[in-house]
């Protein structure tokens, strides 16, 4: 099993829509026949609305010699100090088909604006029955163009398992699915989360100490205070992209985990990819 971690190069944003929104599949000559299933998750801040959350969801189950399953996380932000995240997540059981094209894209962007942030996950699992010939094509997409103090980040996951049958998840397993994306939505969040400047450091003069006289009373020891916590603690800090793309990794490692002890199948590709 491959995986990537990539940071994808900036390109321009017009490009990316036309990616995502006019049919990315991976087939030069789709299937008249086939079986098409989208799910987008969009969101897209406003000055009027300046903070955008979409979550996406489904859990399908699709027959025909031919499937195609779409997955995709859009976020675009374009006013100051905006902020849009999109969140998707589709599960697709599969039982009957021949060829399955599996494409899954996340896709955050931000332009024009000041201090705004954008983020987009997008988690696709897809359990085959048999050995379909299958075509799985995942990827993340993050970009900025002319603004100032914008962050962007975008995460894509995709595992593809194979079964005798393409038995469900059970409503636990599902649940468990979903806690495990919205721990990587907050993940996320939190790598274009602005650190809070450091707060001024002022040093104490240091008082004399009085001196005593001597007496016949026995010394007691006092215990020297407790030193007061960090005022750091609890404060958002910009994580490092290194240590984004590294989380990531460990966190499909994860996810095939929670699939493979759901299901009697195993993992025939596994893949995660980062941007930002």
């Amino acid at each position: 099993m491959k995986r990537r971690t990539a940071v994808a190069p900036i390109v321009a944003g017009a490009l990316v829509l036309v990616a995502v929104l006019g049919g990315a599949s991976p087939a030069a000559h789709p299937d008249p026949w086939a079986r098409t299933l989208d799910l987008v998750a969009s969101a897209h801040p406003t000055s009027a609305e300046p903070s955008v959350s979409d979550t996406a969801y489904a859990a399908v189950r699709v027959r025909g010699p031919a499937v195609e399953a779409d997955t995709a996380a859009l976020t675009s932000t374009t006013c100051d100090g905006c902020v849009g995240e999109s969140t998707a997540l589709h599960v697709v059981y599969v039982p009957r088909a021949r060829r399955a094209g599996l494409d899954n894209v996340a896709t955050a962007w931000a332009q024009e604006c000041q201090g705004c942030t954008s983020t987009a996950l997008s988690v696709q699992v897809v359990v085959l029955a048999g050995r379909p010939e299958a075509v799985p094509n995942n990827r993340a997409l993050s970009l900025t163009a002319a603004c100032d103090g914008c962050r962007t980040s975008a995460l894509a996951f995709q595992v593809v398992l194979v079964a005798d049958r393409a038995a469900p998840l059970g409503a636990e397993e599902l649940a468990g699915l979903r806690a495990w994306v919205d721990e990587q939505a907050a993940l996320l969040r939190a790598s274009v989360a602005a650190p809070l400047p450091d707060p001024p450091t002022t040093e104490a003069t240091p008082t004399p100490t009085p001196t005593e006289t001597p007496t016949e009373t026995p010394s007691v020891t006092v215990p020297s205070p407790s030193p007061a916590p960090s005022t750091s603690a609890g404060r958002p800090v910009l994580r490092d992209p290194q240590r984004l793309r590294r989380d990531a990794v460990s966190a499909i490692d994860e996810l095939e985990a929670l699939l493979t002890a759901a299901l009697p199948a195993v993992v025939a590709s596994a893949d995660v990819d980062v941007s930002r």
